[in-house]
């Protein structure tokens, strides 16, 4: 296959070289791809999806998803910028799908303490655990496009423009995603006794 000639200049030439191994097929190049970058996809599909028993075939699916299309990937973005949108992509297919179901993995009192001794930091991890919980509940009601534009600047911290180019969107289209999923989560947190300050605290 010819170089990626269009790759970005800036890009390291060791990472260019593993991208043409991995566009060979090259499974100790693509071993070393999804090693290096699977932490912060699977971090990233968190957010996206919420604390779900989904994440991890989440991820493996964006992995297959990437072998079959390295072959015609030209280095237009960094390899983990090229992952997090199949990522992404591969998360808005699963929440947009008929049979989603939000499953969180919560483990119970006696699984953290003892019954008898449930210490401060045991209840205020769990405290803080079940208003992800109930957050997650409120992104569920928020279309799929808003709510992973806001995830991905407001949890995550990506820019507005990177937000754009990892959702497939214009730059204007993902500022008024964001503003508007943020106003309906706003007004569906001020309702919720677990985020009613949370929700105080982000209308300032």
């Amino acid at each position: 296959m010819g170089s990626l000639v269009n790759f970005r200049p800036e890009t390291d030439p060791a990472e260019l070289d593993l991208v043409e191994a991995c566009r060979r097929g090259d499974r100790r190049a693509l071993h070393r791809v999804f090693t290096t970058h699977a932490p912060y996809i699977e971090r990233l599909l968190g957010r996206v999806v919420g604390p779900s028993l989904e994440v991890d075939d989440l991820l493996q699916s964006t992995f297959m998803a990437a072998i079959t299309a390295f072959p015609r990937f030209r280095g237009e973005a960094h390899v983990r910028t090229w992952l997090a949108r199949i990522a992404v992509r591969i998360a808005q297919e699963r929440l947009r799908s008929a049979s989603y179901k939000r499953r969180v993995d919560l483990p119970s009192l006696d699984e953290r303490a003892d019954h008898n001794d449930r210490s401060a930091h045991v209840e205020h991890d769990l405290d803080a655990r079940r208003r992800v919980e109930r957050m997650y509940l409120h992104l569920n009601a928020i279309g799929v496009k808003k709510r992973v534009a806001f995830v991905l600047h407001v949890f995550e911290g990506h820019p507005i423009e990177e937000v754009a180019a990892l959702a497939g969107a214009s730059v204007t289209a993902t500022k008024s995603r964001v503003f508007w999923a943020r106003r309906e989560l706003i007004k569906r947190a001020s309702r919720d006794p677990l985020l009613a300050e949370w929700a105080r605290k982000a209308k300032s």
